[in-house]
C-alpha cells in the first residue's frame, strides 16, 4: 500500500466527482521540477549567433576568455551559469548579438513541468510509471 501512498493522499485533494472526471483531474496534475530546463548548446550555436563585427571587436584577452568558455562539444548555459553570464559580459553594450543569444536560450528559460503521476515522491508527484488507472485506484485500496 505504501507504494500509492501519495496517489491515495492527492486523491483526497480532488473535487468531487465521477471516478472518470477525477482520473483525468489527477493525470492532468503536474509538478514544476525548476525555473528553467538544462540549455547545452554546442560552441557553433552559439558562435552563429554572435554578430560578426561584435566578434573582431573582441580585444585578445576577450577572444581568449571567449576561447576557454567554448571548449567541449557541449557548453552549459543555462540560467544562472557562470557561462552564460560571462558571454554576456563579454559582449556588454552589443545589442545585436545579446539579442540573438538571449533569443537562442530563451526555449530553455522556461519551467521544466512534468505530469504528477511521473514525478517522484519525493519531487511531490505519485512516482507512478504511467497516468493513473483503474487499476491503480483497485491497488490503492478501492478508491472511486
Amino acid at each position: 500500500m505504501a507504494y500509492y501512498d501519495a496517489l491515495i493522499v492527492k486523491w483526497a485533494t480532488l473535487a468531487p466527482g465521477t471516478t472518470a472526471a477525477k482520473l483525468a483531474a489527477i493525470n492532468a496534475l503536474t509538478v514544476q521540477l525548476s525555473d528553467h530546463n538544462p540549455a547545452l548548446l554546442t560552441p557553433s550555436q552559439i558562435l552563429n549567433n554572435i554578430v560578426f563585427a561584435d566578434l573582431a571587436g573582441l580585444t585578445q584577452l576577450q577572444v581568449l576568455q571567449l576561447t576557454l568558455l567554448l571548449q567541449g562539444s557541449t557548453i552549459d548555459v543555462s540560467k544562472g551559469t557562470v557561462i552564460r553570464a560571462a558571454i554576456q559580459t563579454l559582449f556588454a553594450g552589443k545589442l545585436t548579438t545579446l539579442g540573438q543569444l538571449a533569443a537562442l536560450v530563451a526555449p530553455f528559460d522556461v519551467p521544466s513541468v512534468i505530469p504528477w503521476w511521473q514525478a517522484t515522491v519525493a519531487q511531490g508527484g505519485g512516482g507512478l510509471s504511467e497516468p493513473v488507472g483503474t487499476a491503480d485506484l483497485t491497488l490503492a485500496g478501492g478508491l472511486t
